[in-house]
């Protein structure tokens, strides 16, 4: 749990380091539904998960400070459509739901939703990719689904625990296939915040681990980052030839 000195410290540096209003336009890719929100109030709001009948459903879960940083919203608004052979529906969480717990678990509300979506479309699959604290909360809300569901997909991206007793690495049972990424060693000095919470790095019970070190560059030049969890979804692992993207299209393509 954090100390009380440690949150001042991690909301004082994420206001510090907010983006100017002149940021916040979506550059969303055509065909999301429903259409992510734009402006800077816009943009900090969630995108619940629609209780209408889908297909599909992919579901984005940012970390600590998402709601003030924007730094998974703009995989969440950039990510291109997942093969469906129906209607997909695309939602946008905060780590804690939105519910300003910064202290303990509060992942209530995505698994409301989520059980209501199961409820309405039980065959569905469904795809959660969490960054940072958002990779703790996918798996803690999946541990509470106990609806009907098709298959379950699930990217971490350079997770992190939120408390040492929540045992975050344990995969719960309804997972089909795990996707792990992260970043190791890190360079950027902003990513000590990361630090403090507890990364996983290499997870034993996931399927395929990549590792975007932090001491390579991404498509833009830039070093490998947790805070900048776009690259480590979107960009091709050397390891492997193939982005997380890719892979996540891979699970979900019909066979031939």
């Amino acid at each position: 749990m954090f100390s009380a000195a440690r949150l001042f410290i991690l909301l004082s540096f994420s206001l510090l380091l907010m983006p100017s209003c002149q940021q916040q336009k979506t550059n969303a890719v055509p065909g999301i539904d429903p259409a992510p929100a734009e402006g800077f109030i816009g943009r900090r709001r969630q995108q619940p998960l629609p209780q209408e009948r889908a297909d599909l459903a992919v579901i984005f879960v940012g970390g600590f400070t998402e709601q003030v940083l924007l730094h998974f919203r703009k995989a969440y608004e950039s990510m291109p459509l997942l093969p469906c052979s129906g209607r997909q529906l695309r939602a946008y969480y905060a780590w804690d739901s939105g519910t300003g717990n910064l202290l303990f678990h509060s992942t209530w509300k995505l698994q409301r939703d989520l059980a209501a979506f199961c409820r309405l479309n039980p065959t569905a699959d469904i795809v959660l990719i969490g960054h940072s604290y958002g990779g703790s909360a996918i798996m803690d809300a999946l541990r509470h689904l106990k609806e009907p569901h098709g298959r379950v997909i699930v990217a971490t991206i350079d997770p992190v625990s939120r408390r040492k007793k929540s045992q975050p690495k344990q995969r719960p049972a309804c997972v089909d296939y795990w996707i792990n990424t992260y970043c190791y060693p890190y360079r950027n000095i902003r990513d000590g915040f990361a630090r403090m919470g507890g990364p996983w790095r290499h997870c034993e019970q996931a399927d395929i681990n990549l590792n975007f070190p932090g001491t390579q560059r991404d498509t833009d030049g830039d070093r490998y980052a947790h805070v900048y969890p776009e690259p480590m979804l979107l960009e091709s692992n050397t390891n492997i030839g193939k982005s997380v993207y890719e892979l996540l299209c891979d699970r979900l393509s019909p066979a031939p």
